[in-house]
């Protein structure tokens, strides 16, 4: 090898990219916060801009406008068209796509490490300079209702947005992010920029960032292009109060060959150090192909192809929900059977090897997720919003160990309070009737809150 290839080599595989690994949390002199993530030896990063923002700050009659407002900023700004915004990013193999939550809004760009000023310069145009033209709102009432439609149209989701519905009623946790047909076909122009200009303020922006960058040059880009859209002070940036909890039973009809099964119970807030309960609650539970109702429900009895569990916490509360599909006569099987199981564990706790086992599993999920640019900037992203901080690794697996075997039955215990847990299904029930007696039979096993013992006799078939 002569020394022009030697030199042509060395080129190639020489990264020009920081090798100090560096996390903080930094103020913008534009308002609102910087998560930033050095990440040695990677050729890309992944940022996006948070905004406290969703359905949980939306009074009944604008419910829905802040998803609408996430579609209508990719319908093109004062320096691009929709199209462009798209090209930009995609044409040099970038990802771009934002989510509306109930309490976050977000937008994201994962993209090579060289296109810095020009992933950051498309957030700014995006998030904060939106034309929202009169005929672009009213072309994509047509896509955001039939996005509906399509939810309409996937039992799990339609069981889900009727139970969300039921368990926190006309309260603000209540409403569903998409909103109500009514309120799309009702949005004006007006509204819609008035209601982007009180809550799309960079003074409550948290932008994060991760990946090879060099965080200097992030923060100067960063207050250069969204300086222009600075405003005055802060909207209002609290949710309001904390979600109420129906322990309702819902059993939903539609013409449909497998019939879907959710089962919720109030948790722990975001900012609750229960949440780290809940979390090996989820994953004993749920939580793989070795969890308990995965082994019981699937491979011991076959009457269920997926069961999952998962743990949502909120600013100010959180949900616990257990979700499965299965044919229609085993429904009854299934409730009595994951009641069980959580009965159990609110009476017995799970056992040292298990609670050990469950916490190493969590490990390992959290030291695949330091793999991913995109999985760092978001829990950064969170940690700014909910606790002005970043949480280390080291620390979040300090309070995973310090969970007890109490502190799962504690957790599972919530479940059986009160009225038991919130109960709701959806499949093709043939009449009223059936329904009501269906009902009235969930009710009677929901009703049974002793010992686990009282789970044994498994009911009958639908």
């Amino acid at each position: 090898m002569n020394a022009k290839q030697q030199n042509r080599k060395n080129t190639k595989t020489k990264s020009t990219l920081p090798d100090q690994y560096m996390a903080e949390i930094r103020d913008l002199s534009t308002g609102g916060k910087l998560a930033v993530e050095r990440m040695p030896g990677m050729e890309s990063f992944t940022i996006g801009f948070f905004l406290p923002v969703g359905a949980a700050y939306e009074t009944k009659d604008v419910n829905g406008i802040s998803h609408f407002i996430e579609h209508m900023v990719f319908k093109g700004s004062k320096k691009r068209n929709a199209k462009a915004i798209v090209k930009t990013i995609e044409r040099v193999g970038g990802l771009i796509n934002a989510s509306t939550g109930r309490e976050v809004t977000y937008f994201f760009i994962r993209i090579a490490a060289k296109r810095l000023n020009l992933a950051i310069d498309v957030l700014a145009d995006l998030v904060f300079n939106p034309i929202i033209s009169e005929s672009d709102v009213q072309k994509e009432k047509g896509v955001v209702l039939e996005e509906i439609h399509m939810n309409e149209d996937d039992p799990g989701q339609l069981l889900y947005d009727k139970f969300i519905i039921a368990i926190h009623g006309k309260t603000a946790y209540g409403r569903p992010i998409l909103g109500p047909e009514e309120n799309i076909k009702s949005f004006s122009r007006k509204k819609i920029t008035e209601w982007h200009k009180t809550h799309y303020n960079p003074h409550h922006l948290s932008a994060s960032i991760a990946g090879g960058i060099n965080p200097d040059s992030v923060q100067k880009i960063l207050e250069h292009r969204i300086g222009p859209f600075k405003r005055k002070g802060p909207s209002n940036t609290d949710s309001g109060q904390a979600p109420k909890f129906n322990r309702a039973v819902l059993v939903t009809s539609k013409d449909i060959e497998q019939a879907s099964l959710l089962i919720g119970f109030p948790s722990a807030s975001i900012k609750s150090p229960d949440r780290y309960a809940y979390s090996l609650l989820d994953a004993i539970l749920a939580g793989g192909m070795m969890s308990r109702l995965f082994q019981e429900i699937r491979e011991k009895r076959g009457l269920v192809y997926s069961i999952d569990s998962a743990h949502q916490p909120y600013s100010k509360g959180g949900l616990f929900t257990i979700d499965a599909g299965m044919q229609e006569d085993n429904i009854l099987e299934v409730i009595q059977l994951t009641l069980r199981e959580l009965r159990r564990l609110a009476d017995f706790g799970p056992g040292k090897t298990e609670l050990a086992d469950t916490k190493e599993l969590l490990r390992g999920h959290w030291a695949l997720g330091l793999e991913s640019t995109s999985a760092r900037m978001i829990r950064n992203a969170m940690s700014t919003l909910f606790f002005n901080r970043l949480m280390g690794h080291d620390e979040i697996v300090e309070k995973l160990d310090a969970v007890t075997a109490a502190d799962i039955m504690k957790a599972a215990s919530i479940a059986f309070e009160d009225d038991g847990p919130a109960i709701g299904v959806i499949s093709k029930f043939d009449n009223g009737a059936k329904i009501k007696e269906i009902k009235e039979k969930i009710m009677e096993i929901r009703g049974r809150k002793g010992k686990e013992n009282n789970f044994r006799k498994v009911t009958n078939k639908i």
